[in-house]
């Protein structure tokens, strides 16, 4: 049972490592900033290995690099607005400018050559 709430623990945790963006605040976090904006969703098991994989990827990543999320189900519109069509979705901005999208889990190594390809 011990072992259930610690993945249980963990799993909803890492949902919330990172600021959550909305509607409201969506583009003036991105302005001046290199962003990646992870799309997901709560009941996607792909989405949570995903967030375990940005928590590590945050300890090493440039300073110059913020991630936030935003979860599909609370901010549908953000997710049309991005042509978000399947889960996980990370998407690259430079100053509010979108770059890139990957769809899928990513891994730090992953991650890392991204950063280094979008955001030189």
């Amino acid at each position: 049972m011990k072992k259930i709430f610690i993945v249980f623990l963990f799993s909803f945790t890492s949902l919330f490592a990172f600021e959550h963006l909305t509607s409201q605040n969506f583009e003036n976090k991105l302005k001046g900033k290199n962003v990646i904006v992870d799309f997901y969703a709560v009941w996607c098991p792909p989405c949570k290995i995903l967030a375990k994989n940005l928590i590590d990827f945050d300890k090493l990543k440039p300073s110059n690099v913020t991630i936030y999320k935003v979860d599909i189900d609370d901010y549908k519109d953000l997710a049309r607005k991005n042509n978000i069509r399947a889960l996980p979705t990370l998407v690259y901005f430079k100053d509010g400018e979108m770059l890139a999208k990957e769809v899928g889990i990513k891994n730090v190594s992953q991650l890392t050559n991204s950063v280094n390809k979008y955001f030189k």
